[in-house]
């Protein structure tokens, strides 16, 4: 306020004083101590007010002048300024932001306001005593829409960065709401990475599509067809994706493969060759008995998987109840670092992303409890609060765990093939006894781990020299 102050002191009645209609502030809040203090005190300090006809407009004192009209107070001394309407948002900006009483969406918004009324980003820069970026930053953000400032009620809570990463998806409403529900949460930069790598593969094909449809590249570029495993003049030879090399590099990996044709398919190239239709018959025959066979044998897995799930969590339904309490709190420690220590390098960030899903395992704690799934969540958190909080903490994690479980899990290493056998162990110490089938399908499993770590050591070793 220093460069636009003056001296000229003037007592002006409420009645004609305006809160000013561009004030970045937007809620002023409760007044009524102040009021209370300027009805004991009077005001101590003027009002900046700039003439506005016959009336006047606050530039300095929003919430003074409020508390003045609520206190009833008449005349208050007030400093005239006279500014055009730059000088005025410039001037209610720079007081708020060295009060810190603006929210950041507040202060993005004014300070989009002064570049609008033709203040240049160093010029506003040096009027908040901030960076350019900083102005930058805000001016940006400052495009959200309305209908993304929509989606959520504390929209002008979010931080700055979470603001500038919205904006950067102008144009783009349905990503920005995304990113605008996610943020505050564990979420949002799960989210972020999601779009921005999504947004990377969108790029990288526009990019090879651009290079494929150059009519000298010497590429046959054909529709993607509408059966790709199974059309009557083309047979699936490989495909290309962003991890694969740049859109220059693809080029060449595809002149040096040499494909009868390629087409694109969402954010991959397929390569395609000619089918020879007397071997592809008898191919197709081989592959339907495969196929056939494969599909007994994932009906039989999927029959042991559920039964043996029922079993496990009809006894932890059936038992728990009856473990002792530093037995269940030891089982809580264990089943929880089983789920969050990776024995597998590659960690496990993809099954906890999912955690956030309301849904993950609500199923299965409900089966093991015997609460009904109306009830189930606020029983949890009564009982979570209450001395038999451990036999309901083995009971949601025991259920995240068997939600993860998956028939396929039983013949594949994967990240949670892996916990399988820990889990096992827990439920044998708390006294879980496992059919002969169980016993079988957990040797093998075991088995197919071990021999997965070897070979993967192996390689280690062979890199190693």
């Amino acid at each position: 306020m220093s460069n636009y102050q003056s001296n000229e002191i003037k007592l002006i009645n409420t009645s004609l004083i305006d809160p000013h209609p561009d004030n970045p502030r937007k809620n002023i809040g409760d007044v009524t101590d102040l009021a209370a203090s300027i009805k004991t005190n009077g005001l101590l300090t003027p009002l900046s007010v700039v003439p506005n006809g016959e009336r006047y407009m606050v530039i300095a004192g929003h919430r003074r002048l409020a508390a003045c009209k609520q206190a009833g107070t008449g005349a208050v001394p007030c400093f005239i300024l006279q500014l055009d309407p730059l000088q005025q948002l410039e001037a209610m900006v720079t007081e708020n932001c060295q009060r810190e009483q603006l929210t950041v969406l507040e202060e993005v918004d004014a300070i989009q306001g002064m570049l609008d009324l033709g203040a240049t980003t160093a010029n506003v820069a040096y009027r908040l005593g901030r960076s350019a970026d900083y102005v930058r930053d805000r001016a940006k953000a400052a495009s959200i829409g309305n209908e993304v400032r929509a989606v959520r009620d504390d929209f002008s809570q979010l931080t700055i960065g979470q603001l500038v990463a919205i904006a950067r998806y102008d144009g783009r409403p349905d990503l920005q709401k995304r990113l605008a529900q996610a943020a505050g949460t564990s979420n949002f930069d799960y989210t972020l990475s999601r779009i921005e790598r999504d947004d990377r593969d969108r790029q990288w094909i526009e990019s090879v599509a651009a290079l494929l449809v150059e009519s000298d590249n010497g590429i046959n570029l054909i529709p993607d067809p509408e059966e790709p495993y199974s059309d009557p003049e083309w047979r699936y030879a490989g495909c290309m994706f962003p991890s694969t090399g740049t859109p220059e590099e693809i080029i060449e990996k595809i002149r040096e493969q040499n494909p009868a044709a390629v087409s694109i398919h969402m954010e991959q190239v397929y390569l395609w060759t000619r089918r020879d239709k007397t071997a592809d018959a008898e191919k197709e025959a081989r592959r339907a008995a495969e196929q056939a066979e494969r599909d007994a044998r994932r009906h039989a897995l999927e029959e042991y998987a559920a039964a043996s799930a029922d079993k496990r969590m009809a006894w932890l339904h059936a038992n728990l109840h009856g473990i002792k309490r530093d037995k269940l709190i030891e089982t809580t420690a264990r089943l929880g670092l089983l789920q969050i220590i990776d024995p597998d390098p590659q960690g496990y960030t993809l099954a906890l992303s999912t955690w956030n899903d309301a849904a993950c395992g609500g199923e299965q704690f409900t089966t093991i409890s015997g609460i009904e799934p109306e009830r189930a969540l606020a029983e949890l958190r009564y009982h979570l609060d209450e001395p038999d909080w451990a036999v309901w903490a083995v009971q949601i994690l025991a259920a995240r765990i068997e939600w993860f479980i998956d028939p396929t899990d039983w013949t594949t290493v994967n990240d949670t093939s892996r916990r399988i056998p820990g889990y096992y162990q827990i439920l044998q110490d708390l006294g879980y006894t496992p059919t002969d089938d169980e016993t079988s399908h957990l040797d093998q499993l075991i088995a197919a781990i071990t021999e997965a770590d070897s070979d993967e050591n192996e390689e280690d070793e062979e890199n190693n020299q």
